[in-house]
């Protein structure tokens, strides 16, 4: 969608305000791209003066925690232990060119988080911060998805070229999820929301909700409350009888898993798995093998043509990095999937 003439001055007049503050405009890592600015407009409904209040509050907060060096520092064991227990990139987009991602509720009890939150307490990198391990590991989640996922998605082929891919879709099965599991993790799911909308704002471009038990409908009166209404209003719920229909409307078959009515062979927890466009990227700097490539453990920033793999190992600070070769075109790529 393109801006409008009014929203147009309004994007101007929030980059005017930030250059007043000390600002320097255009930067994807200090988060001054047009596209970050866009995303904090966009969740203000244009007003610059809240815009620039809950960007300056994010940015200064991230700078004091130091989210940015956690996670090209966390361990990367730890941090794909973190990877497991959220939703989860397929490797796959949808038809739009977002990211898709799913998140199995089911798998979340109650025992299995405090084991996670018990085993973060151990992580080493984040000793020597001050925020809470498992507030680190959920910021540095969303760096991943910054720095690398929207990166590479924006440079493949999408509906809207010019403009790089900024959120993110999401299928969200509660499946299998009785009221007692729910009422277990329910503070847990809050903060997370709380979170990410204060910090991300317009990350999430549609949640899918499907496999919805019956008494689902009196635990979304309370879950509903933690989202503003422009979020309320991108999530979707689907009857059984419409959830492959609908997710098919939105996400080709061949990048839809399977237990979703697609045919991609991924399941929970899988690394995830590129489609065919992010594939011909990839294999120019990866060798060929007879599986559809990967994306490798650990945090990992795509940028200038270059995936950069960050973190640690064993103590042991990652920083590979491979480009693509000089003559490679950076130009958005073919549009086609595999079938």
């Amino acid at each position: 969608m393109e801006l409008s003439p009014g929203e147009t001055v309004q994007l101007e007049k929030f980059k005017e305000l930030l250059l007043q503050h000390g600002y320097v405009l255009s930067s994807v890592r200090e988060g001054t791209d047009d596209t970050t600015l866009l995303r904090y407009l966009r969740a203000q409904k244009f007003d610059t003066v809240l815009a620039f209040g809950q960007f300056h509050f994010a940015q200064t907060w991230r700078k004091e925690h130091h989210i940015r060096e956690f996670y090209e520092e966390v361990e990367v064991s730890f941090y794909e232990n973190s990877r497991r227990m959220y939703p989860q990139w397929t490797g796959r987009r949808d038809m739009d060119g977002r990211p898709v991602y799913v998140f199995p509720v089911r798998h979340l009890t109650k025992g299995k988080l405090k084991a996670y939150l018990k085993r973060l307490e151990s992580c080493p990198t984040a000793k020597s911060y001050d925020l809470s391990p498992a507030d680190l590991h959920f910021h540095a989640l969303y760096e991943n998805l910054l720095q690398f996922v929207f990166p590479l998605a924006s440079q493949l082929s999408h509906p809207q070229a010019s403009r790089p891919i900024s959120a993110s879709t999401h299928i969200i099965d509660v499946s299998g999820v009785s009221v007692r599991q729910f009422w277990g993790i329910r503070k847990y799911l809050q903060e997370a929301s709380v979170a990410a909308t204060t910090h991300y704002p317009e990350t999430l471009g549609r949640v899918f909700v499907v496999g919805a038990p019956a008494f689902f409908k009196s635990i979304w009166e309370v879950i509903s409350q933690w989202f503003d209404p422009v979020t309320r209003s991108k999530i979707f719920f689907l009857s059984a009888d419409e959830t492959h229909e609908v997710l098919r409307s939105y996400i080709d078959e061949s990048d839809l898993p399977v237990v979703y009515g697609g045919q991609l062979d991924w399941e929970w927890q899988d690394l995830p798995k590129l489609d065919e466009p992010a594939q011909r990227l990839v294999n120019h700097i990866y060798e060929s093998s007879e599986q559809a490539p990967v994306v490798p453990e650990g945090p990992v920033i795509f940028e200038s043509g270059c995936f950069q793999f960050l973190g640690s190992v064993n103590g042991k600070l990652r920083r590979n990095a491979l480009c693509l070769a000089r003559d490679s075109s950076l130009s958005p790529l073919g549009s086609g999937r595999a079938n």
